[in-house]
């Protein structure tokens, strides 16, 4: 099995419990920092075993990638993944970039979203899935950071939904998930977050109801992130 590549597109965001349960299950993994970097070349794509592409904090504007070279390069990079049928993990804004990478458009809001919401898991494709048949749950927490949201991937499969974003999670070919949220969230990410980036949110007075309902949530969300990455394992060359 070759190395799991995560592309880190901001210094803070890092795997958090995916990179844990990369571990655990023993999975060779190494980062690739493309907010210093630039994008990998074609032949680190060709000797990994799947990505894993994770977000950023609002200042990303993902929505705007045909601005900024480093992020056009990186939705061709991953076009190219796709059509190599690698497996893909795309995390909030590095879902974004999948998508986008796939056709899909990506728009920002004037609001951000910022906290737990609620998932709800629709039905229609998620009994095939091998994440999504296996949570009981039909409603569970998931972090969310983001203003800007993707539209549906053209060939894709719609998983989650919640009020703050209709296609919380989606997937591409059955091996890409698409997450509008952020799965990979630990308590210790959140308050880096919170501590570098609160002026993003809303209300700062939100900052507080955020710690408490992540730790409260983090058991779960931390599950979650293993059946994530078990059913990535799965797909892996």
């Amino acid at each position: 099995m070759g190395k799991v590549l995560i592309l880190q597109n901001a210094p803070l965001f890092t795997g958090g419990s995916f990179e844990s349960e990369l571990e655990r299950r023993k999975i060779p993994f190494e980062y690739h920092k493309v907010y210093e970097a630039g994008v990998p070349g074609p032949e680190a794509l060709k000797q990994a075993s799947g990505l894993i592409v994770l977000g950023g904090p609002l200042k990303l504007r993902v929505d705007e990638v045909e601005k900024q070279p480093a992020l056009a390069k990186e939705v061709y990079f991953l076009r190219s993944a796709l059509d190599a049928h690698k497996p893909i993990i795309g995390v909030s804004q590095g879902a974004c970039l999948l998508a986008q990478a796939q056709g899909a458009w990506v728009a920002r809001e004037k609001q951000s979203h910022i906290g737990w919401v609620r998932a709800e898991v629709y039905p229609d494709y998620s009994r095939n899935s091998v994440i999504y048949s296996k949570i009981e749950e039909k409603k569970f927490p998931a972090f969310v950071w983001f203003d800007t949201f993707h539209g549906f991937p053209p060939t894709g499969y719609w998983y989650l939904t919640a009020p703050a974003c209709r296609y919380l999670s989606s997937g591409i070919h059955g091996n890409c998930y698409l997450f509008n949220c952020h799965p990979e969230v630990t308590p210790e990410l959140v308050g880096q977050w919170l501590k570098e980036y609160g002026k993003e949110l809303p209300d700062p007075d939100m900052a507080e109801k955020i710690r408490q309902e992540t730790e409260e949530h983090f058991e779960y969300t931390k599950g979650f992130s293993r059946k994530i990455i078990h059913a990535f394992e799965s797909f892996l060359d």
